[in-house]
Parts: C-alpha cells; sequence; structure tokens
C-alpha cells in the first residue's frame, strides 16, 4: 500500500482484526480433542474458553467503529456492504456442502433446505448475523443520531445489565429458564455494534488517573468475579460443567463485554495513530495487510483445518496435550489461510470469493 492508501486505515481496527481472528481459529483448534477439552472439567480448560471466547464480538465493534453513523445514500451503502460479504457468503456455503457431501459424508437434505436460516457451517453465522446488522444499520444509524451520546449510554447500561441474568440461572430462576426472560431479545450483537462506535467515537477513560481505577474495578469484576461466581456459588445448583462454561463464554454475557472493552481499549491506547512507511516499515507493511486478509481467513479456516491441518499434524500432534495441540494448529491454520487468500487475492474475480 502507498503511503496515501495507508492514511486511509485506522491502524488500532487492522491490529483488533487480526487478534479477533486469531481468536476465532483459536476457539475452533481444540475440537480435535473434543473430550479432553470440552468434556472433562479443568482449570486450564476453563480458561482457555474464557479468553478466547470474545472472538468475533470484536468483529461487531469494528464494525460500530467503521460504519457508524452512516453518511452516505442509503440505496449505496446497502449495495457496497452486502456485495462484500454476500458473494463470499453463497461461494463458501457451496464450498462447505460439497465437503459436507464428499468429504465428511454427512450431507443431509436438510443442510440443503435450511440454509436460508441457519449456517450450513456453524462459522458462517457470524455473516449471517452481519447480514442482518448491515441491512439494518442505516435505520439504527438515525436512532443513535437522534439519542445522540447519552442515548446511547443509556441504551449500552441496559445491555450490559441484562448480560447479567444468565448468571442467575441456579439462585434466582431455574437452570432452563434463563434464555426465555423478559430481557433475552435485548440481549444481542448489536450491543457490540454500538459499544463499537461509542468507544470509536468517544472513547473511555480508562487510562486517566481520576477513572482508570474505577474501570479496572468493572472489568476485573466482569473477567474474573463473575467467572468465579459462576462456578463456585452456582455450583451447588446442579449445574454441569458445560452449563458453567457456555453460560460465562455466551456472546451476550458480561464476561465477553468486559474482554470486549479491555481489548478494544489496550489496543486503541497502544496502537499508533497513523502508519508510518519511514519509521515503521514492518507494522505500516504487515497490519494492513494481514487486516485485508482477515476475512477470508475467517471463512476458509474450518476446511483448511479440517482437510489441511489436522491431517498433515495427526501422526506427531494428534495426542498431544490438547493445549499444545490448539495452539500449533492455530499458528499453521493461519499462516496456510492466509497463504490462500493472498492466492485466491491474485485472482481477477477475488472480491466474489473473499470480499475484498
Amino acid at each position: 500500500m502507498t503511503q496515501a492508501q495507508l492514511q486511509r486505515r485506522i491502524p488500532y481496527l487492522d491490529i483488533l482484526r487480526v487478534i479477533a481472528c486469531l481468536l476465532v481459529i483459536l476457539i475452533h483448534t481444540p475440537i480435535r480433542q473434543y473430550d479432553a477439552y470440552y468434556n472433562t472439567p479443568s482449570i486450564a480448560s476453563a480458561v482457555y474458553t474464557v479468553l478466547v471466547a470474545v472472538n468475533c464480538n470484536l468483529f461487531f465493534m469494528i464494525t460500530g467503529a467503521l460504519l457508524l453513523p452512516v453518511t452516505m445514500p442509503n440505496k449505496r451503502f446497502l449495495k457496497r456492504r452486502l456485495r462484500v460479504i454476500l458473494f463470499p457468503l453463497i461461494v463458501w456455503t457451496i464450498v462447505y456442502l460439497l465437503e459436507h457431501a464428499f468429504l465428511l459424508h454427512n450431507f443431509t437434505p436438510r443442510l440443503l433446505t435450511s440454509i436460508l436460516f441457519n449456517p450450513v457451517e456453524g462459522l458462517l453465522w457470524y455473516v449471517y448475523v452481519l447480514l442482518v446488522i448491515y441491512v439494518t444499520l442505516p435505520l439504527v444509524s438515525k436512532c443513535i443520531e437522534a439519542i445522540g451520546k447519552r442515548g446511547v449510554q443509556t441504551l449500552l447500561v441496559l445491555w450490559v445489565l441484562s448480560s447479567f441474568i444468565p448468571y442467575q440461572h441456579g439462585v434466582f430462576i431455574e437452570a432452563t429458564q434463563y434464555s426465555h426472560n423478559m430481557f433475552g431479545a435485548f440481549a444481542n450483537y448489536y450491543g457490540y455494534v454500538l459499544l463499537g462506535y461509542y468507544m470509536h467515537r468517544y472513547g473511555l477513560p480508562i487510562f486517566s488517573r481520576t477513572h482508570g481505577w474505577k474501570w479496572a474495578l468493572l472489568l476485573a469484576f466482569g473477567i474474573v468475579a463473575m467467572p468465579l461466581f459462576e462456578f463456585l456459588v452456582q455450583g451447588h445448583f446442579d449445574i454441569t460443567w458445560q452449563q458453567h462454561l457456555d453460560t460465562i463464554t455466551s456472546d451476550i454475557s458480561v464476561n465477553n463485554i468486559a474482554m470486549a472493552t479491555l481489548l478494544f481499549a489496550l489496543v486503541q491506547r497502544f496502537a499508533p495513530k497513523q502508519y508510518d512507511l519511514k519509521d515503521h516499515p514492518a507494522a505500516a507493511s504487515w497490519w494492513p495487510r494481514l487486516s485485508v486478509c482477515t476475512f477470508g481467513i475467517y471463512l476458509s479456516q474450518m476446511i483448511v483445518m479440517r482437510q489441511v491441518v489436522w491431517p498433515l499434524t495427526a501422526s506427531w500432534l494428534g495426542n498431544a496435550h490438547w493445549l499444545l495441540d490448539s495452539l500449533v494448529c492455530a499458528i499453521f491454520t493461519f499462516i496456510v489461510c492466509f497463504v490462500l487468500v493472498l492466492l485466491l487475492r491474485s485472482l481477477p474475480f477475488h472480491k466474489f470469493l473473499i470480499g475484498k
């Protein structure tokens, strides 16, 4: 990229994209040793899951930071944004359908008939949600402009409060009831979009002397105290290990909100304001290049993991501890996907495959 092109990019958002992409891969690599990782209770698996579960939520925050408020005409905005993700979604849906049919041998007619509402491959759920967010973003943009900064703050506070409800599935409500509470529909991914918009536009006084300790306490409460509460207190109410992990690592949980806020704030604070090819050529070269490839890496990761990385590492890594297996496979998957996306970007019709 030229210096002029680099000036139009936002470095901290590029870095966050790469981090989010790595976290998505890290949440998937333990699947090879599913029983040892998920069905065997351990502190290591709990900590690992808590640390990487924030993954796609960062992508939603980046969407809010970049696209809100919507400044271009609605028709142009929708045409531009949907073109970026709709064609790749169709292409990779076909790719994963073929994989399920000819390589995994688990194709059923229901996979084909349900693709309008449910993704054929689990990781494509993010693109489905993003489609709805893009379609409704112009309307949401008008709403947040109307309610202003104070209104957005109110919505974010209500959203965070609603994320505490699932943690009451032993103390105040039955374990099977928390998903149908009165605020269940309110606690959705749009909260992350608004949070990203708010932090990009207004920031958080997290590092100031006056407010730093307050934010530190709040984040520690969300990241440390609530998981401890879930395991230590809720453990007396006949709740399984999987239910504990699912509650803590749910996309709409106070733990994930706190983790996303912390990562976003840290990268926003310490990343350079602009790229500089003269003083920092490596950063100016690699972060944007990796960032523009993250959507393609995200889309291709599962087929690369299953059909390339896992078979190549099975003989020498398949029986290793699940943590070592996961970390090594994540690195290999990211590298292979990055090379694949670079090759796809050389094709004249690459936008239909990887979006950018």
